[in-house]
């Protein structure tokens, strides 16, 4: 998802062009409503943090031999798996404990929980403007808040995912500035090393990520998504399949590699409405040794028929490549309105994903942030689809926080 409500980006808003609005199939939300998106609410409850405190976090005891942290992200890994093998999936929100409707920065609160009872299962996070050395993301999540909830999650037996919404590493424009840039980021690119410290960046965040026992928190890391779609500086019309594919992998390698993380797992995930077949999520797919979970980001209205072709497209795609499937992003388009139908989330989502055989192969699906009555994604207290939502979140096959986690001290329960 794409837009920008932080304090810092508001007071320009008005200035997005007008094609932001235009309604396109299957494009992410936020790209639809970036021009006229409420700001959630600005109740700050500290002064922003300078750009080294976002990548700093109270010490923990190292994991020195890193045996801690292979045993978290096998421990996901295998709650993913378990998922995914159908009769269950888990629901995720992007930013859902960081504010909602009406609230901002509160301890323990979720709209999920507020209207469910239980934060969600998965939580969305992303670290877009860290690569500037900004305090806080483009949404307003102060970094320090932001590894605190990842933290706590972690501490729930929750999963953590991050995606990237990087700037351009060439004109420093938003990722909505489609100026070609991939060709020049690569290795041997003029603007390499450029990006190699906008991923460091990243890596010190991750880095600072750490359980209470010292660990790297295993977390799900989506860059570079949607690049079905041409509305990111590294979508289909603005690079080649061969330069694409080799900037999925050196981001891959670096953090493998040169930073040495064994905590992350990498999420590909093209747009639904590209997808017809198996063979279609596979556009510039990387390869299978930099990719551990096959997703797909989809909005759509109530054409439910969307939703199943790309998601079993993409269940298909993972099966064939023995990965694990997800719907990494999902939401009615143009978000939650007085004009939604009451029972959405049961007839247009929930059902037709948990009664299909291989639709319901999915380990999660994330709904995208709540950043206003105007913009939200999942109900709030009020809101005409929360009793409906109640009731799915209800069913024991709609997984949220207070299932996980699955397994305690490597022992399925």
């Amino acid at each position: 998802m794409m837009l920008q409500t932080s304090a810092r980006t508001r007071a320009h808003a008005s200035a997005f062009p007008l094609f932001f609005e235009v309604q396109l199939a299957g494009v992410a939300a936020c790209t639809l409503a970036c021009a006229s998106a409420a700001p959630r609410p600005d109740l700050r409850l500290s002064e922003p943090t300078s750009a080294r405190a976002a990548t700093s976090a109270a010490p923990h005891p190292p994991d020195a031999s890193g045996e801690a942290t292979r045993a978290a992200v096998a421990r996901l890994r295998r709650t993913l798996e378990r998922l995914a093998a159908g009769g269950s999936f888990a629901l995720g929100h992007e930013d859902g404990t960081a504010y909602g409707v009406g609230w901002n920065e509160d301890t323990d609160r979720s709209d999920v929980k507020s209207v469910c009872g239980s934060h969600p299962a998965v939580y969305g996070w992303d670290v877009f403007r860290i690569e500037n050395g900004a305090a806080e993301n483009g949404d307003g999540v102060n970094f320090d808040l932001m590894r605190q909830r990842i933290q706590e999650a972690h501490r729930r037996g929750g999963i953590n995912t991050l995606s990237w919404h990087v700037d351009n590493p060439v004109t420093r424009g938003d990722a909505w500035d489609t100026t070609p840039a991939v060709r020049a980021i690569v290795p041997g690119g003029s603007h390499h090393t450029v990006f190699r410290s906008y991923l460091d960046r990243v890596a010190d965040f991750l880095e600072s990520c750490r359980g209470d026992d010292g660990a790297l928190i295993p977390i799900i890391f989506r860059p570079f998504h949607e690049h079905t779609g041409s509305w990111f500086w590294w979508g289909k019309d603005h690079t080649t399949d061969a330069d694409y594919v080799s900037l999925w992998r050196f981001t891959v390698d670096y953090l493998r590699n040169q930073r040495g993380f064994v905590h992350l797992l990498f999420a590909f995930s093209p747009g639904g409405a590209d997808l017809e077949t198996p063979r279609d999520y596979l556009f510039r797919y990387p390869g299978d040794a930099y990719v551990d979970v096959m997703g797909v980001d989809h909005y759509y209205d109530t054409d439910v028929a969307s939703l199943l072709r790309a998601v079993d497209a993409t269940v298909a795609a993972a099966a064939a490549h023995h990965k694990i499937a997800a719907l990494t992003e999902f939401g009615i388009r143009d978000g939650l309105s007085e004009l939604t139908p009451p029972n959405w989330f049961s007839k247009n989502f929930f059902e037709p994903l948990i009664e299909s055989p291989s639709a319901s192969r999915i380990a999660y699906a994330l709904a995208w942030r709540n950043a206003g009555m105007d913009h939200c994604f999942l109900p709030y207290p009020g809101h005409r689809t929360a009793a409906d939502f109640r009731r799915i979140c209800d069913d024991p096959r709609l997984v949220l926080q207070r299932d996980l986690p699955l397994e305690k001290d490597g022992q399925a329960e």
